[in-house]
């Protein structure tokens, strides 16, 4: 039975409704219907186009990970490390208008938290 992994589809889901609900309301101030040319906006629409390229994938390695019976520390790792990665770079993304390196760390953040995961179901699956 998986027991950590929901929780992180809980943090997950909660934090892509946050980055959602902005869109649009600032997509119709600002008066442009699809892709282009308002630099808020586009910062807004890649904020969430990174989040949804990367969390949906690591959340179902995170929930094979735990399956396979990795020992949760393992599971809680990843899943904090792709929290925190994602949420980095979101603000570096979104929040910070100057050039800024949380993007950079955000996304290694979340490299390695896929990393993690993935090194973990390979281990299981190589000595099972």
């Amino acid at each position: 039975m998986l027991s950590i992994t929901p929780l992180f589809v809980l943090l997950f889901v909660v934090m892509n409704i946050v980055i959602l609900m902005p869109i649009g309301p600032y997509r119709a101030k600002v008066g442009v219907p699809f892709w282009g040319g308002e630099e808020k906006l586009d910062r807004l629409v890649r904020g969430h186009g990174n989040f949804i390229e990367f969390v949906p994938l690591f959340l179902v390695a995170l929930a094979t990970t735990e399956y396979l019976g990795t020992a949760s520390v393992v599971v809680w790792v990843g899943g904090l490390l792709m929290l925190a990665g994602r949420l980095v770079h979101y603000v570096g993304m979104v929040a910070l208008t100057n050039p800024t390196p949380a993007r950079l760390v955000g996304t290694l953040l979340s490299l390695t938290a896929l990393a993690v995961v993935a090194l973990s179901i390979g281990w299981k699956v190589i000595t099972s």
